[in-house]
């Protein structure tokens, strides 16, 4: 079959998107063989799936293994097997291909006006490359841009109190911060990362580092910038980090990445620090602007957990760069917190995440099976059916609390206690159908017309940036009844003095309900209870870092709703990403 006809056959299939027939067919009319033309649609493809590359060494696995999208709506019929076999020629033919062709450009001088190029055995679309050498660059730039600062162990003594427990961990990451322009912090959650952010600031400014008005704090979504804000303001107020001279006129404002990008003339380009929380969620693209809009000058400090999911977007940007503190430049950038301040010792939830981590299935599930102290829980959700059955027992837990705010939505609590996430989106176990299911239960309740959109007690989450409103995607709100008596929504994380966020629904930018989250959605949130839904166990969307990711948001309790099955694949399915960042920073 040729390379065209194979293409048509897998956009048909619906293993190809339209873009990526178009990108090869376009390439097909500059010049470019067929089979190259195929290797870029894969290259394509495989971006849509979070990779920055496409690597050859693993390029001769059927296309349909390659850029496989698990958690689609797919409306077409099962691909022909002849389709499913289709593959890319074998490495050392494609290589010699690609080399020869004038769409391709090599890595050492990539040519501008050639849309792929060629590093290695990496195929990379033009942009991804260029955004992954910048990236490299610049944070080898700041990792090796040191001084040694005089009576450092005194200044890093002053940032604790007499009570405090002085980990090495802790000291380690404050010398980094008053010694090299790159500081990584990467920890679990309850490890203390917001607290150290707090004292890294603090010990700037006490050793003349960094004006306290050219401190900049941000993070990826709206919800991890008004947590970290939150917890750094509070510890800033408290010995004795309040009682170094000027710490008061650093306004703890955290902004999100995008908006701080916004306002690069006015506040980003005159920073000396920029503290950025939830790191792992940053994808390739968005950091390599955000470290190429920074002052040559300025200090980045970089805070996250690495055993978490990666960014929707492609790249495993915070990963790369904590695997690449293990040699090379970076290796004294980098710090790992180990000691869990939120979880005891033998808590479960403790158990559970490191069994995760750990890669050990048969440890993680003997965990939830055991649930002896109440913090975990193995659930059973044989089918769809018990799916159903579970939606409905949900939506009458918001029933009830939906008639708590609307009886006085001055004293009740935005959300019901216990909060649901799903691996997926789409499909019979996705959030797109429990929170159509829960919204018919609601109508049938009584709790909403099918004509009344903003009822009391609908769940929003925003899905688009919005300056007018200062909305940020990802920002969770509530619709409550207000004065006027016409609907206000109410965003609890942007309440600021006492006095409620509230936004009119004429005026909200793109948003939906959300009474279940997919767990990407949940990144940087905590919840007292959690429910965890996998799905299907053979599904490639639950992986180790999902599941790490979904069981960490939970402060007290979580229930796994799965059989054992579905646990043990998922802890022993990891994120594998394309990516030659961790490369390019050794």
């Amino acid at each position: 079959m040729r390379a065209h006809a194979r293409i048509t056959a897998l956009t048909d299939a619906g293993i190809l998107a339209e873009i990526d027939r178009c990108f090869a067919l376009l390439l097909m009319h500059l010049g470019s063989s067929e089979d190259a033309a195929l290797a870029a649609a894969v290259t394509s493809a495989v971006h849509r799936g979070g990779h920055t590359c496409l690597d050859l060494r693993s390029a001769s696995r059927p296309i349909a293994e390659l850029v496989e999208q698990p958690d689609t709506d797919r409306s077409v019929e099962a691909p022909d097997p002849e389709v499913l076999e289709i593959a890319l020629p074998r490495q050392d033919t494609l290589l010699e291909t690609l080399l020869g062709s004038p769409v391709v450009a090599a890595g050492e001088s990539p040519d501008a006006e050639r849309p792929l190029v060629l590093d290695r055995d990496r195929l990379y679309l033009h942009r991804l490359f260029d955004a992954e050498c910048r990236l490299a660059e610049r944070l080898v730039a700041l990792a090796t841009d040191s001084e040694p600062i005089p009576g450092v162990e005194r200044a890093i003594a002053r940032m604790f109190d007499e009570r405090e427990d002085r980990t090495p961990e802790a000291v380690a990451a404050l010398r980094t911060a008053l010694e090299h322009r790159l500081c990584i912090v990467t920890g679990g959650p309850g490890t203390g990362k917001t607290t150290l952010a707090a004292k890294l600031i603090a010990v700037l400014v006490a050793e003349g580092l960094a004006d306290p008005r050219r401190i900049g704090l941000a993070a990826p979504t709206g919800k991890a910038a008004s947590r970290i804000q939150e917890s750094v303001r509070g510890k800033l107020a408290q010995p004795p980090l309040a009682d170094v001279p000027g710490i008061r006129e650093f306004p703890a404002e955290a902004w999100t990445i995008h908006r701080l990008l916004a306002s690069r003339t006015s506040r980003l380009s005159r920073l000396d620090a920029l503290v950025v929380d939830e790191c792992s969620m940053a994808d390739l693209k968005l950091m390599d602007r955000l470290a190429t809009a920074l002052p040559p000058r300025c200090r980045l400090i970089l805070l996250g957990d690495a055993n978490q999911l990666a960014s929707v977007e492609p790249g495993s940007v915070f990963s790369d760069l904590c695997r690449a503190g293990e040699a090379g430049p970076l290796v004294r950038s980098v710090t790992t917190l180990r000691k869990n301040y939120r979880f005891a010792e033998h808590s479960a939830i403790g158990r559970l995440a490191r069994s995760i981590v750990a890669g050990d299935a048969a440890g993680a599930a003997a965990v939830l099976r055991r649930g002896s102290d109440a913090e975990t829980r193995l659930g059973p959700l044989a089918d769809e059916d018990a799916f159903d059955r579970f939606a409905e027992k949900c939506a009458e837990t918001w029933a009830e609390h939906m008639a708590r705010l609307e009886a006085d939505p001055e004293a009740a609590d935005p959300f019901p206690s216990e909060r649901v996430l799903c691996s997926h989106r789409r499909g019979p176990f996705g959030t797109q159908r429990f929170n159509r299911l829960v919204e018919r239960r609601l109508a049938r309740m009584g709790r909403r017309s099918h004509r009344e959109e903003f009822y009391v007690g609908r769940p929003i989450i925003v899905s688009r940036n919005d300056r007018q409103t200062n909305l940020s995607n990802g920002d969770t709100g509530v619709v409550v009844p207000a004065g006027s008596g016409r609907p206000q929504v109410w965003f609890p994380d942007l309440d600021r003095g006492g006095e409620r966020y509230l936004v009119s629904p004429a005026r909200l930018p793109q948003h939906e309900s959300f009474f279940a989250l997919t767990v990407h959605r949940a990144q940087g949130s905590e919840y007292d209870d959690l429910v965890f839904i996998p799905g299907d166990a053979a599904s490639r969307v639950n992986t180790r870092e999902l599941f790490y990711t979904a069981v960490t948001r939970a402060r007290k309790r979580v229930t796994v709703m799965a059989n054992e099955d579905a646990v043990r694949a998922a802890v022993m399915r990891t994120t594998s990403r394309s990516t030659g960042l961790l490369d390019r920073l050794r």
